[in-house]
């Protein structure tokens, strides 16, 4: 008889923790952050020169130094990067991608065009590559202007446009 009684308690604990529940009210939370925005402070510009005979290659570094390759010769002017300012949730990460092809500038007058391509920035381009100290930072953008001949490239103005996107990583 005490062996039932016993085995019987023995099943009223084991069933009665199995049958016992816990209550909790939990929290959540999400934080909405600032868009991320870039503005234009200062437009590319790969300054005055002549192409001479056969033209070449103008490289603008992101920091604003122009050198030559060919028979391009270097002028006065106001050479200057592409100048972004990226505002946005301070300390956050972001990333810049660059454009994927050639932008193209064209004379104002003519159809002649001159190819800019390989695009460099600074900070480096790709993922996580910016933090935005105090919620924003400078983005400097370089590339490598094509010039042909002073047939192929005339006297006169180029203009252009490019696409950059920055995103938060």
């Amino acid at each position: 008889m005490t062996r039932i009684i016993i085995t019987a308690l023995l099943f009223l604990l084991f069933t009665v923790k199995g049958w016992s529940q816990a209550s909790v009210t939990a929290q959540a939370f999400a934080e909405v952050i600032a868009a991320l925005t870039a503005t234009e402070t200062s437009q590319m510009n790969f300054g005055r020169f002549s192409p001479e005979v056969e033209g070449g290659q103008i490289v603008l570094s992101p920091s604003g130094v122009r050198t030559t390759q060919g028979s391009v010769v270097l002028s006065g002017g106001a050479a200057r990067p592409g100048i972004f300012r990226i505002t946005g949730a301070p300390e956050a990460a972001f990333s810049i991608q660059l454009p994927e092809g050639p932008a193209y500038l064209m004379h104002q007058g003519s159809n002649k065009t001159m190819v800019v391509d390989e695009w460099i920035s600074d900070p480096p381009a790709g993922t996580g590559t910016g933090t935005l100290n105090g919620g924003q930072e400078i983005v400097s953008i370089g590339a490598s202007l094509q010039v042909g001949s002073i047939e192929d490239n005339p006297v006169g103005m180029y203009t252009g446009t490019f696409s950059l996107t920055f995103a938060y990583n």
